[in-house]
């Protein structure tokens, strides 16, 4: 049952009607028809029904190797990255946590177990009615609304970009004195983050978290399976990283 509800889904639909029109076309020989739409089924059938978004993720999150909270020594400060929510105007907290909220679980472990007495917070922001709302000032809203926010918590208030999170970030640490921060964020954005904290002078210790790939949640490498979509998050993803790092080093923030 769970096999076919798959297979009616619209992508498994997709995949399955043109495979089949390209069978016909192999069968028929109509080698000039069979170019571009079995072009465009092959690409569907690497992405989505094997593990390739995942090992092309899996190699760019192991960049820096997993943490073990416990043996992280104790820092400045820790910044915890924006992309794990955004500024809501319906939810009842005002907040709306996302795939990356991960970063802020693990922010929030690391100031429980005292790795630093500040907890910094950064993300972007949209404009609504004249109005800019700001990612971090939401999460440091809603924690302080649910009781766990503190004095020891403050908002970088709304970044335009990793790039901007790194300059604001160096500024607040010449204010304060700071040396040394414990760095949060997804696994697969943290070496473009470290390549461009250390270019404007901050020294971060990595503390990578959400981890995306099946490689690194499961250990699971399924070779052949029915097309899912979740490969399209994942390369995706791994995509904005790859494209990133490019536009980074062209800019000279790398």
């Amino acid at each position: 049952m769970k096999t076919l509800l798959h297979l009616i889904q619209p992508l498994s639909l997709i995949w399955l009607l043109l495979g089949l029109w390209v069978l016909l076309q192999v069968w028929r020989r109509r080698w000039r028809e069979l170019l571009l739409p079995g072009t465009a089924w092959l690409i569907l059938t690497v992405m989505t029904c094997t593990p390739a978004a995942s090992v092309l993720m899996a190699r760019l999150e192991g960049t820096y190797p997993p943490v073990v909270l416990d043996t992280l020594p104790e820092a400045d400060a820790i910044l915890c990255l924006g992309g794990g929510a955004e500024p809501s105007l319906v939810e009842p907290s005002g907040l709306h946590l996302k795939t990356a909220a991960d970063r802020l679980g693990t922010a929030l472990v690391l100031l429980a177990r005292k790795k630093a007495p500040v907890l910094v917070l950064a993300g972007g922001g949209y404009e609504e009615a004249g109005v800019m709302h700001s990612e971090s000032d939401q999460v440091l809203g809603a924690l302080r609304q649910a009781g766990l926010g503190t004095e020891a918590m403050m908002s970088l208030g709304v970044c335009a970009d990793t790039r901007d999170e790194a300059l604001k970030t160096a500024g607040l640490m010449k204010e304060k004195g700071w040396t040394r921060l414990l760095l949060v964020t997804s696994a697969y954005h943290m070496p473009r983050s470290v390549g461009t904290f250390e270019k404007a002078g901050v020294s971060v210790l990595p503390v990578p978290c959400n981890y995306v790939s099946s490689v690194h949640r499961i250990g699971d490498l399924r070779w052949l399976h029915l097309p899912h979509s979740d490969a399209f998050t994942v390369f995706g993803a791994w995509f904005h990283e790859f494209v990133g790092v490019l536009v980074y080093r062209w800019r000279g923030w790398l």
